[in-house]
């Protein structure tokens, strides 16, 4: 039979072990925010390295939701548009971004080419976006300053 102050002990420990978890999930939610952040910023900062008069950067808040832990979490993440005239480009969330974690990035010349960004060991790559298929990070290309570029030509000259 077991011991009653065991017992007790045991609970103890389950219940730290499920609030850390939950921490942890928390913590989870704002690194995802910070990826996303700092993927805009170092946009930001290839797009003002072009000094180019007239291109404006806007933000918009959308509200992202997920269920977990029979509890619904809510976090606030940024779309970033980059305006250079008739062209626009998008980098914004996935609408299931707190599952998977991509970033879409594609500009208003050309919305079917859709390029999906993700992070690993700090640094961002990226793909065509398909659907429904999880590929190894040999299939994606790392994002530069020069492959940015390259993307950014190809969408203003579509």
């Amino acid at each position: 039979m077991v011991d009653i102050t065991q017992l007790k002990h045991h609970i103890n420990e389950e219940i730290r072990h499920c609030q850390q978890r939950l921490a942890d999930f928390e913590q989870q939610l704002d690194t995802c925010k910070e990826q996303l952040r700092a993927l805009q910023s170092h946009i930001e900062g290839w797009v003002a390295a072009l000094e180019i008069d007239g291109v404006k950067i806007h933000y918009d808040d959308t509200a992202h939701t997920l269920e977990k832990f029979d509890e619904t979490f809510q976090i606030t993440l940024q779309e970033q548009t980059v305006s250079f005239g008739s062209c626009k480009l998008h980098v914004e969330p996935e609408e299931q971004y707190l599952h998977g974690n991509r970033i879409l990035l594609f500009a208003s010349s050309d919305e079917d080419d859709i390029k999906e960004i993700i992070e690993s060991e700090g640094e961002y790559y990226f793909a065509d976006l398909q659907f429904g298929q999880k590929r190894d990070l040999s299939k994606y290309e790392p994002l530069t300053e020069e492959t940015f570029y390259k993307l950014l030509y190809g969408w203003l000259r579509a």
